[in-house]
Formats: structure tokens, C-alpha cells, sequence
């Protein structure tokens, strides 16, 4: 039939060997999971309402956008906003917007969005961010 060399007849009897103990791993694995597996229809029903009700109030408090935002753009007057304010916007923290006040209060009021590249922590990819959600009145 097939002249293999016996060197070659074992690479092969290892290789089906260990693909049987695979399928046979498999099998048992299913076995038992399948055997373990009981239904709580009652309780899978819960669990699922549940757990739509959880995913639409994450949708609510993990956009990217607060929801009051989303509908109306309202955008920050750098001249005139607080702490809170500031704290509103994208990749500003406390630090960063105390600098802008700071920085407001030692210049005076802002003449135009880029300005803020002067202050410190603020660079020209944070100012792209947050470039649509600042004005300058």
C-alpha cells in the first residue's frame, strides 16, 4: 500500500491519537455542560428584561454626549463660564479649567477659541475636541 517509513507511521499514529483525545475532550466537555445546564424560564425571562432595562439607561449616561447636549448644542462662552462650566467639556478637568480661568482673569476675556492653546494642558488635539462647544462672545 503506502511505503512509509516507520518514523513516518508513528508521526501519524501520534497526530490520530491526540485527534481522538481532542473530540473525545470536546465531547465530554459538552456532555457535562449540557448534563449541569438547567432552565429557569422564569428567571431567564427576568434576567433578560433586566438586562434591556440596564442597557437603555447606560445609553442614557454613556453617550458621548450628555442628553440635554445632544438636542440643543449650547455652547460655552469661555469669557463668562464657571468652574462647572468648564468642567462640562471633553478632556477638561479641574486643573485645566481653573488654568483658563486663570488665564482669563491675567489676560482678560478671550478674542477667539485658539487663544486657549496659551494655556497650559491644552493642546491642539484637546482643542480640536472641544473646539465645536466653546464660543467666544
Amino acid at each position: 500500500m503506502l511505503n512509509l517509513t516507520r518514523q513516518e507511521r508513528v508521526v501519524i499514529q501520534f497526530l490520530v491519537l491526540f485527534f481522538v483525545i481532542g473530540l473525545g475532550i470536546r465531547f465530554y466537555r459538552d456532555w457535562v455542560t449540557a448534563k449541569d445546564a438547567v432552565e429557569f424560564p422564569e428567571i431567564s425571562k427576568e434576567a433578560t428584561e433586566f438586562r434591556n432595562e440596564a442597557v437603555q439607561v447606560d445609553s442614557v449616561y454613556w453617550t458621548k454626549e450628555p442628553a440635554a447636549r445632544q438636542d440643543k448644542k449650547v455652547r460655552i462662552n469661555l469669557n463668562a463660564a464657571a468652574l462647572e462650566d468648564l468642567l462640562k467639556l471633553p478632556k477638561i478637568g479641574k486643573v485645566s479649567a481653573q488654568r483658563i480661568i486663570d488665564y482669563r482673569n491675567e489676560h482678560g476675556h478671550f478674542t477667539s477659541v485658539d487663544e486657549l492653546l496659551n494655556v497650559k494642558g491644552i493642546g491642539k488635539k484637546t482643542l480640536e475636541i472641544i473646539k465645536g462647544e466653546v464660543t467666544v462672545e
